[in-house]
């Protein structure tokens, strides 16, 4: 059913398409060819029904939900980065870089913040407990830059 859907879209896009772009003197011509396009396209479940096969719909799409996922984790920690940095800025007035490691199990859920470690020539008093406190992570290193 998926297939047919984005079939049918699809040629409603090349219907529409065609008929800005034809010439003039071509469109009428043009609007048979993609009217008998669409009629074929809408009664291609029908044929189904008696094995006779019109189009075959092969999108290409294939992607998994794993990487889906993995893409989600990956921007999850990108904006952890940044909170951390962002906050030890405001808060600290201390400019930092911070890289995080999410902890995921095997269904690629995120269960929380697993380690952080923050680079900084001086680490301000306070910082570590703020970030115990925000993220739940007791595995916080620090490193000079």
């Amino acid at each position: 059913m998926k297939e047919y859907i984005i079939l049918v879209a699809l040629s409603a896009i090349i219907a529409a398409v065609t008929d800005i772009l034809a010439p003039k003197e071509w469109r009428g011509y043009v609007r048979i060819a993609v009217g008998f396009l669409i009629l074929a396209v809408l009664i291609s479940p029908l044929a189904k029904v008696k094995n006779i096969e019109i189009f075959n719909v092969d999108t290409g799409f294939s992607v998994s939900d794993v990487a889906i996922k993995d893409k989600v984790t990956e921007e999850l920690i990108k904006n952890v980065e940044k909170d951390i940095e962002e906050r030890a800025l405001s808060e600290f007035k201390t400019d930092v870089k911070a890289t995080a490691e999410l902890e995921v199990d095997g269904e690629h859920k995120i269960k929380g913040v697993k380690k952080i470690v923050i680079k900084s020539g001086k680490v301000p008093d306070g910082l570590e407990a703020r970030l115990k406190e925000v993220y739940g992570c007791e595995n916080i290193e620090f490193r000079n830059k």
